[in-house]
């Protein structure tokens, strides 16, 4: 889920929490993002239902991204899930100026020029970037926890008779990548678009982005045309579609956010976490989580490859990822293709 309005300036957000709130019972009941709106704000709603929820466990937590995942319960019986990420530190001499000024210090130790503090800062210096997502099912709660993984090669033989009926069996309900396309949600977070249905795609920001904070920039290039799954989808016919991603979100964040071509990072995730084509663009300043290797294929490989041959992701095996418990390797380990326990 993926805009931003204006030249970012690296000034800090001054809003208390940023929620994110994606509803699932948009596809259960029918009722559309407009309709839902005019029922009630969603930012209300969204208020409404982390103040009756409660802690119920900790599904994972990454110091290194100053990240947590908690499942929540609520007295509907709904369960949700609340991602908090501690933002990081703007760059701009402005930002840093202020910080400095309103900075209250604690000591301590002290040992001779060395000294450890505490620093209490402004509120706007303390915001926390977060998801709400509700409610959840088990397969979703299940992505979001945090386990053992082991590797699994995929062949192009196993992702016809293993992987390719798992996503047709189990892959996240799409309501949402088309209500963006079509505008009729989240339209303010998109900064670009190409409007042509075969190689066209919009440019929005990330979910795990706050818009303006550029270090951690982060966005998501998502096609128009319908039907392509991933990479193993992808042909020579594809290569237009995916030179014309590149070029124009580059030029796109180029103009807008200031960020050069060459300090941006462009790939696919494989397997995706949700089967509609879509490219990431990431800062190389930002260590984004599944941004390495087993996760993340960069998108100028794909298009070199696919110009060498035109069949590449069709014939090669490639490598992935699962969770212990994950249903896809389940699948892989019931079929003998990957060791068992």
């Amino acid at each position: 889920m993926v805009g931003g309005a204006g030249r970012v300036t690296g000034r800090p957000s001054h809003k208390p929490v940023v929620l994110k709130h994606m509803d699932s019972r948009h596809a259960a009941n029918g009722v559309s993002p407009l309709e839902q709106r005019s029922i009630k704000n969603t930012e209300e709603l969204s208020r409404e239902w982390l103040k009756l929820a409660t802690f119920s466990e900790i599904l994972a937590s990454d110091s290194s991204h100053k990240c947590i995942f908690v499942l929540l319960s609520h007295p509907s019986g709904e369960r949700g899930i609340l991602i908090a990420n501690k933002s990081a530190f703007a760059e701009s001499q402005e930002a840093i100026t202020l910080f400095l000024k309103q900075a209250h210090l604690k000591e301590l130790t002290k040992n001779d020029i060395f000294g450890n503090y505490e620093i209490t800062v402004a509120p706007e210096f303390n915001v926390i970037n977060s998801q709400l997502i509700y409610p959840v099912n088990d397969r979703l709660i299940a992505k979001y926890r945090q386990e053992e993984k082991f590797v699994i090669a995929e062949t192009p033989e196993s992702y016809v008779f293993i992987t390719l009926p798992y996503i047709e069996k189990n892959q996240m309900n799409l309501t949402w990548v088309y209500n963006l396309l079509q505008k009729e949600a989240e339209e303010d977070r998109i900064i670009f678009e190409d409007v042509d249905k075969h190689n066209g795609f919009v440019l929005a920001l990330d979910i795990k982005w706050d818009g303006k904070t550029l270090e951690n920039l982060y966005l998501q290039a998502i096609v128009h045309r319908r039907g392509i799954k991933s990479i193993r989808d992808l042909t020579d016919k594809d290569v237009d579609l995916l030179e014309n991603i590149r070029s124009k979100s580059l030029k796109a964040i180029k103009e807008k956010y200031g960020v050069r071509p060459d300090q941006m990072r462009m790939y696919f995730h494989y397997q995706p976490s949700f089967y509609h084509l879509h490219v990431h663009f990431v800062s190389i300043k930002y260590d984004a989580p599944a941004s390495t290797t087993l996760c993340a294929v960069l998108l100028d490989d794909v298009i070199n490859n696919l110009k060498l041959n035109g069949q590449h992701y069709q014939k090669s095996t490639l490598t992935f990822m699962r969770k212990n418990t994950d249903e896809l390797l389940r699948l892989y380990r019931s079929a003998g293709v990957v060791q068992s326990d």
